[in-house]
Order: structure tokens, then C-alpha cells, then sequence
């Protein structure tokens, strides 16, 4: 049966609930209304019966027996009295049971009670016919029966019931039909959806439209789906250019490498060693390539990796800026470095803004002149970097955070042109900005980062 129901489709599961629902809604209104009308009528008979005694020292109404009812054993005015009430029988203390001629004779049922006042019961004549009973005590052990017949009830009940079945039963059939229309409609953006789905899945397509409206659940999803898959289709785009672009500058020094490693294996087959000058010169060109090959590597590696692998933590930026200083000065030569800062925080991962603070510092080491000064300014949710290096002309300044591009006059010097994308998809996993700034007096080239602080 699980399995079954697994199989169903949604709206027929939702169909069949519906439909259910109010089968089981409609059936117990039904049978209640059925129960309340039976009881209602039961009721205005019982108060027929009862009206019917007067109470004790009342004045005898027109047309009633008088309160001796042992007349009733003599028959002689019992045919007369019988348009009263249906049934009225008398049962005299010595066991004589008496009623008008040609009467149905009423046996009562639960005859044990029959002693107290004005019981009502239920009871059946001779013949079988089911009647409405009052025992009404009498004086001397006498007990009068006025009974009524129960088949104008029902008659009443059978009919009613029988439309109530009727109706529970159209009820239900006009509650799946809604359900099934209403269900396929509030699921037709979900089958929109899913066909989508399936089309990407099956395409590989990111770009498929999702054709979802509303601002119901349904269209709710459908806007995160939509959502999901342009983010994954970014993602993806971004991981091919990574890959071709990672593809083009790697093979040149890749290239250069191997012509390196050549040559020094070449001479070593021929027995014709490189002279001792010529060999150092390409053993350094060798390491150096290899130094290249494998920050190249490492930059990659950081930018294919997920912002969300970034730790989250309160982090106190004089301390970041201090370390990529003291890391920063190992490599600068004759530069100097001069920084100046307050204490402030951000909330982020230390070694990422390390990092991004030591490529912002290697940079301007590597345009800045020997004997230059790298001016580092860190302020309560700003850090700049300033050198007196060439700069950056206005024209490119944004592609220059770019993977890979370099300027036009720097393609000989060393780097991957790594450096500033890694700071700039950084910043923006903190929440920042990162730009390059007009440099006072036009010498030179500073960079400002712009971060959240941490209240």
C-alpha cells in the first residue's frame, strides 16, 4: 500500500485526501443532522403522548375519558374514543389487560420500569408494529398505556436518510472533482518546474529559463531555483575561465621551464657540460621559474576555493596589517615600509585578510623603485596601500583586478597577475569594496579597501 502511494502522483494524493476529507465532513453532518432529527421527532411525539394525561386535579377536558378508565373492560364506549390517540389499553392491578375492540394490543418493552409516573417506552403491538409507549400509573395498581405509532418516523428517517446518503455521496464526487482541478492548477507551476529540472539535468543547460510567477510558496521556489541555477551557472562560467585562463599562463612558464631542464639534460647526454657561469645563470632561472610555478599554483588554489570555507570571527586589523608588514619586509629590499594605524576590527577570516593585505604589499613592492617608501594607512573601516611606483592609469584601473591581465609595461616582470583578483573576490566575501584611488600628487598608485567594522 506504501508503495503504491508512492507511486501516485502528488495531486492524485492530494485529490484522493481532499476528496476523503470531505467525504468523512459530509458524513458526519449527515448522520449528526440525521440523529437530531430523529431525536427532535421522538421529542414532539413523546409530547404528544404526554399531553394527552392531564396533570392531577386538573378539570377533565372535552371529549376525554373520564379518570375511570375500567370502563375500557367493558367495551361499550372504547370505538367511540379511539380517534383520541392511537392506542390506549388499560392494565388492571388483578392482570386483566383491557382495550377498546378491535385494537392492537401494545406490549411494552423494559417492563420493569413500568411503575414509575409518566415513563415513556418503547414498545410493539400484536401485529409487530413498533410504537412510542406512556405508562402512565394509575389509582388501585392500575396502569394506563397511551401509545402512538412509529411508522410516520420512520418513514421520515428512511427518507431523510436516504437524500443525506445521496448527498454525501455527490458531495464527495464534486469535492474530488474540485480538488483534482484546484490541485492541478495550484501544481501546474510545480510540473513547470519540474520539467525544468529535468531539462537542465538532462541538457546541462544552467541557462533554461524557469517560467514560475506568483509570490505563493510555489513562486517562492521557483525564484530560488532560478536564483540557484544562475549562481551555478556563474560559478561554472567562472571555473572555465579559471581553468582556460589558468590553461594560457601556465604554459608559458611551464615552457620555459622545460627548455631550462632541456638544456641542462641535453648537455649532461653529450657530454659537454655548460661552462660554470652559464649553468649557474640557468640553475637560478630554474629555481626562479619554480618559485613562479608555485605561487602561480597557490593563487589558483585560492581562488577556486569557496568564500564559504572562510572562518568568521571578530579580528583586529592592526594586528592582520602587522603581520603582512613583517612578512612584506623580508621581500622589499631598500623599500621602506611606513604604516600607520588605529585599532579596529572586523569580523572575517584572519589568514584570508592577511593575505589580502600582503598581495596589496607585494604589488607595490614589485612596481616601487629601490629606495621608494610603501605608505601603509589603516582607519576605522578603510586600509590603503600607496606606493611611487608608475601607477595605474584611470583607463585601468578596474580590468587591473582581473585574473591574469598585467599592464602593458609589466609583462616582463614577475607574477601571475593573480594577486589583486585574489584581494578583490576576498574583500567581497568580507562585505567590502576594493579600488584604486587618485595617488596625491599623481606619483604612484594606491589601492583602498573598504570593510564592515565590527561594532
Amino acid at each position: 500500500m506504501r508503495q503504491r502511494e508512492r507511486r501516485m502522483l502528488l495531486r492524485s494524493r492530494v485529490t484522493m485526501s481532499t476528496a476523503i476529507v470531505v467525504a468523512v465532513a459530509i458524513a458526519t453532518i449527515s448522520t449528526t443532522a440525521w440523529f437530531t432529527t430523529r431525536h427532535h421527532l421522538l421529542a414532539q411525539l413523546d409530547q404528544t403522548l404526554l399531553s394527552r394525561v392531564p396533570p392531577p386535579g386538573a378539570p377533565k377536558p372535552p371529549g376525554m375519558p373520564p379518570p375511570d378508565f375500567r370502563w375500557l373492560c367493558g367495551g361499550s364506549n372504547g370505538r367511540d374514543l379511539r380517534h383520541l390517540i392511537d392506542g390506549i389499553q388499560l392494565l388492571r392491578a388483578d392482570g386483566q389487560n383491557c382495550a377498546p375492540p378491535g385494537a392492537d394490543r401494545v406490549v411494552v418493552l423494559d417492563s420493569d420500569r413500568a411503575g414509575r409516573a409518566d415513563t415513556l417506552r418503547d414498545g410493539r403491538t400484536a401485529s409487530g408494529a413498533a410504537v412510542r409507549v406512556l405508562v402512565n400509573p394509575l389509582p388501585r395498581g392500575d396502569v394506563l398505556l397511551l401509545s402512538h405509532g412509529l411508522a410516520e418516523v420512520d418513514d421520515t428517517l428512511v427518507g431523510l436518510g436516504r437524500v443525506l446518503v445521496a448527498v454525501s455521496l455527490l458531495g464527495a464526487v464534486l469535492a474530488a472533482v474540485a480538488g483534482h482541478v484546484l490541485t492541478r492548477r495550484a501544481l501546474a507551476p510545480m510540473e513547470r518546474l519540474t520539467s525544468t529540472a529535468e531539462e537542465i539535468a538532462r541538457t546541462e543547460d544552467l541557462r533554461t529559463p524557469v517560467t514560475v510567477r506568483g509570490q505563493d510558496e510555489v513562486g517562492r521556489l521557483g525564484r530560488a531555483f532560478t536564483r540557484m541555477t544562475t549562481a551555478l551557472a556563474e560559478s561554472r562560467r567562472r571555473q572555465r575561465a579559471l581553468v582556460d585562463d589558468a590553461a594560457h599562463e601556465l604554459r608559458t612558464p611551464l615552457t620555459s621551464l622545460r627548455t631550462n631542464v632541456d638544456l641542462l639534460a641535453r648537455s649532461e647526454r653529450v657530454r659537454r657540460p655548460l661552462p660554470p657561469a652559464r649553468r649557474a645563470e640557468i640553475l637560478d632561472r630554474v629555481g626562479a621559474q619554480v618559485r613562479e610555478f608555485g605561487d602561480l599554483v597557490t593563487e589558483l588554489v585560492v581562488l577556486a576555493r569557496d568564500e564559504r570555507e572562510l572562518r568568521t570571527e571578530r579580528v583586529d586589523m592592526a594586528v592582520v596589517v602587522e603581520r603582512a608588514v613583517h612578512r612584506a619586509r623580508n621581500r622589499a629590499g631598500d623599500r621602506a615600509l611606513e604604516v600607520r594605524g588605529v585599532p579596529w576590527s572586523v569580523v572575517g577570516d584572519p589568514v584570508a585578510l592577511e593575505r589580502t593585505v600582503l598581495n596589496l604589499l607585494d604589488n607595490a613592492i614589485k612596481f616601487s623603485p629601490l629606495g621608494s617608501t610603501i605608505t601603509v594607512r589603516s582607519g576605522r573601516g578603510r586600509l590603503t596601500v600607496a606606493d611611487e611606483g608608475p601607477g595605474v592609469p584611470p583607463a585601468h584601473r578596474e580590468e587591473a583586478f582581473q585574473r591574469f591581465w598585467r599592464a602593458p609595461d609589466a609583462r616582463a616582470l614577475p607574477g601571475s597577475g593573480l594577486g589583486l583578483a585574489i584581494v578583490r573576490d576576498t574583500v567581497a566575501a568580507h562585505g567590502g569594496a576594493v579600488r584604486f584611488v587618485d595617488p596625491p600628487g599623481d606619483v604612484g598608485a594606491v589601492v583602498r579597501v573598504d570593510l564592515p567594522v565590527a561594532d
